[in-house]
């Protein structure tokens, strides 16, 4: 009996066990802590802040580079050797031709910090592409044009007071939620004063991102590494690879649910879910929405590559619970077994140097972009794997039709000899797929390039034409470290234009570039030099605002005698010489060679105003018990004031030709100064003051005319554009003239000598603006100012 016994314990402890080892097979994981945001505020909006100008950041703790310990200490060796002679059964080795090139192609920013790698990452919104690199962000219209920036990525969080005060440790990420129009901005603190890890969470309160943000904090146990974020439809998830306190090995990957709802309210007491660490996982993704949301009820999705062991893609799931967050799970929901893969990926070299470059071999590649088409959903991935000897693009799109999730296609992306790696995948909304990547080799400098399939492509292909966003200029020697990561977007506008940021080289340094394409053929190039441009002549230079369409190569030039800062970039600066300061006016010419070499252009006016001027008038004569108009005139000025040193009054002070009644006061002393105050307008800054004396006589006689008035003679005016200034003058004199609008800006200015005693000018203004214009005139110490109708 107690044998009997014995034996039945024995097979319930077995049986017990076996359990477990089920369980932990397919283990549910419970949160391993639920906590409230540390710190929240609110900024004021970002456009009236001033950006932290991006400086070099060298600290012992990176070594001047950005630390990533991800990179520097892998739970496995990312170059182990592996058979480099296995053959990859789905490697496309070859791809199709065609006149394909993108649409816009904007320089972004350069390594303004001093640091590597870039840790290039982007979003495009219904107006704006937001930029965010290590350690450093821009904003952009979608034409290219800069609104925003460079900025050091601690503008987003200055006097966001914390442990993290001063610090600006990197690691960006910025996604655009299209579910709710806000944009999501975050980046790692974990050098900060008191040796504690923390993740800083900006929401834009609206679609704007240049508007105001609300700003979080949470912290973490652990150094809370290559953090990555996605949007789903009840939380911004996110992954980490953790590690110890003092960074010196790793811990495990791990995902957290940020509570989006609270955030997106303003709420100081969203929440933070963090589920249990796995020491097995590295380099978890978390699941990012484009276009339509997922089924309410649809759990959040994480994806894993197995470098080792069985190699599958694990698809993970997190059903949350934010009325109840501690029943909230996270577990694996199904293992998929994939085709063969080569993950040793031994360096990417360069042209003219043994210098390799890191390929990340050992990871899923940001994005997991997440689709609902509604009867099915779909995920997309990529990883690097070394094929043919070189590094290669694996790329997956995974079906969910019912409750499981499938791999729908795979394949390789290895068409000649270039390596390509750290890539960046995408679908739009009519099913194609665009793969972003960095290309190298020993004859090609590191750039960057694209490629994609249609839906009614041959599964596992590729069937657009490999296509260069840029070609890169140099080999990167100082360092090996590239990447880490990059972003393929779709643009929430039209769900089908694809936006693509990566870094590349170019002369001594990285750079990024963003550029943006759709799979139609390539289209002719389109020129746009921007707005006219108004300065102060007391500005040093101007700020381009160039774009394009099809753009590949682009030269500015000018009609004067000023200096670019570059010639060949889109937006550039422009110092006006003196020629350009004395006429006033330069014209700069955008000139735009497109893809196909068809070449187009488009000037853009420079506009330079002078300080104000005030010039009050002759002093003159006024008959006691008469009034005086007067004749002012003022420069470059928005508004003028006049003023009396007596106790007559004006009818209206803020007219140039204002009547002036002497009062009993000015009367009595004979003598009064009456002065004209010229404001700058919007373009300067400044004030000028002009006097003139007013002298009373007892007289019956009229007030002093002017005598250039009496001369003047335009014909005709009223007019339809067309007319005839006309003065006669015996002397040999300069006229100076210039017209201006009813704002004060000059629209024409000009000098000219008389022609047998009379001055001669025809004004076709037919393609201007109908209205009021005023003509102003100066002979000798002579001043008029004359009004012209143009009906």
């Amino acid at each position: 009996m107690k044998r009997f016994l014995f034996l039945l314990l024995l097979a319930a402890i077995m049986l017990n066990v076996r359990a477990q080892q089920e369980t932990t097979n397919n283990a549910v994981y419970f949160p391993e802590k639920v906590v409230k945001a540390t710190y929240f505020d609110k900024t004021a909006p970002l456009r009236n802040i001033t950006p932290i100008v991006p400086g070099e950041r060298k600290r012992a703790w990176k070594n001047d580079l950005v630390g990533n310990k991800t990179i520097e200490d892998t739970p496995f060796d990312l170059n182990g050797p592996e058979n480099l002679e296995a053959i990859d059964p789905v490697v496309q080795d070859y791809t199709s031709q065609g006149d394909y090139w993108p649409l816009r192609n904007i320089m972004g920013l350069g390594n303004v910090n001093s640091v590597f790698p870039a840790d290039t990452d982007g979003d495009v919104g219904p107006d704006h592409y937001f930029l965010m690199i290590n350690l450093s962000f821009a904003i952009y219209n979608k034409a290219g044009v800069m609104l925003y920036g460079p900025a050091d990525n601690s503008t987003l969080w200055n006097g966001f007071i914390g442990p993290w005060t001063g610090t600006n440790d990197g690691d960006p990420i910025v996604v655009y939620d299209e579910l709710a129009d806000r944009w999501f901005a975050s980046q790692f603190a974990v050098n900060t004063s008191n040796n504690t890890f923390w993740e800083l969470v900006a929401i834009s309160e609206t679609g704007d991102p240049l508007g105001a943000w609300y700003r979080y904090a949470f912290q973490f146990n652990y150094f809370n590494d290559y953090p990555k974020f996605g949007v789903w439809n009840n939380a911004y998830i996110g992954t980490f690879n953790y590690f110890n306190a003092s960074a010196t090995s790793y811990i495990g990957g791990g995902a957290v649910a940020l509570e989006r709802d609270a955030m997106l309210a303003g709420n100081p007491d969203a929440r933070m879910i963090m589920f249990p660490i796995s020491n097995a996982k590295y380099g978890i993704l978390p699941a990012d929405i484009d276009g339509t949301p997922p089924p309410s009820n649809e759990p959040a999705w994480f994806a894993h590559i197995n470098r080792t062991g069985n190699k599958n893609l694990e698809i993970w799931k997190a059903d949350l619970n934010w009325d109840n967050p501690s029943s909230s799970t996270y577990q694996m929901s199904h293992s998929l077994t994939v085709e063969a893969f080569n993950a040793s990926v031994s360096g990417v070299p360069q042209p003219n140097t043994t210098q390799l470059l890191d390929a990340i071999g050992g990871q899923l590649m940001f994005r997991l972009q997440y689709r609902n088409f509604g009867t099915y959903q779909t995920l997309v991935a990529n990883h690097t794997v070394t094929a043919n000897a070189r590094a290669s693009i694996r790329w997956y799109e995974l079906r969910k039709t019912d409750a499981d999730w499938s791999i729908y296609q795979q394949g390789t992306f290895s068409p000649d000899t270039d390596s390509r790696w750290m890539g960046s995948i995408a679908m739009n909304g009519k099913g194609h797929i665009a793969l972003g990547y960095s290309v190298s080799s020993a004859t090609t400098y590191p750039g960057i390039r694209y490629t994609g399939r249609t839906a009614d492509a041959p599964l596992g292909t590729f069937n657009m034409p490999e296509t260069d966003i840029i070609i890169g200029a140099s080999a990167q020697t100082n360092v090996n470290r590239w990447g880490d990561y990059s972003a393929m977007s779709v643009d929430p506008s039209d769900d089908s234009t694809f936006w693509y940021t990566q870094m590349y080289r170019l002369g001594g340094n990285w750079r990024t570039q963003i550029a943006s394409f759709d799979f139609a053929p390539g289209v002719g190039p389109q020129a746009d030099a921007g707005e006219d441009i108004y300065i102060c002549t007391a500005q040093n230079f101007v700020t381009t605002g160039g774009s394009g369409i099809a753009v590949q190569n682009v030269l500015w030039t000018s009609n004067g005698d000023g200096m670019f800062l570059y010639t060949d970039r889109l937006q550039t600066l422009y110092a006006p010489g003196l020629t350009d300061r004395d006429s006033g006016l330069v014209t700069l010419t955008l000139q735009i060679t497109g893809w196909n070499g068809e070449i187009v252009s488009d000037d853009v006016d420079v506009i330079i105003y002078g300080l104000p001027q005030a010039v009050a008038g002759n002093d003159t004569i006024v008959c006691i018990g008469y009034s005086v108009d007067l004749a002012g005139q003022a420069l470059f000025a928005d508004s003028i004031v006049w003023q009396s040193a007596g106790d007559g009054f004006f009818n209206d002070i803020n007219l140039l030709n204002a009547n002036y009644t002497p009062g009993l006061q000015d009367i009595s002393a004979g003598v009064v100064e009456l002065s004209l105050h010229a404001f700058a307008n919007s373009v300067c800054i400044g004030e000028s003051a002009d006097n003139l004396t007013l002298t009373m006589d007892d007289c019956t006689s009229v007030p002093e005319t002017n005598s250039l008035a009496e001369k003047v003679n335009i014909i005709p005016n009223p007019n339809n554009g067309i007319f005839t200034l006309r003065i006669k003058e015996n002397q040999q004199k300069k006229l100076i003239w210039f017209l201006t609008n009813n704002e004060g800006k000059t629209i024409k200015r000009s000098t000219s000598s008389p022609v047998n005693g009379i001055f001669y000018e025809v004004f076709d203004m037919q393609s201007a603006p109908k209205g009021i214009y005023f003509l102003h005139l100066s002979l000798g110490k002579e001043k008029h100012v004359e009004k012209i109708v143009i009906r």
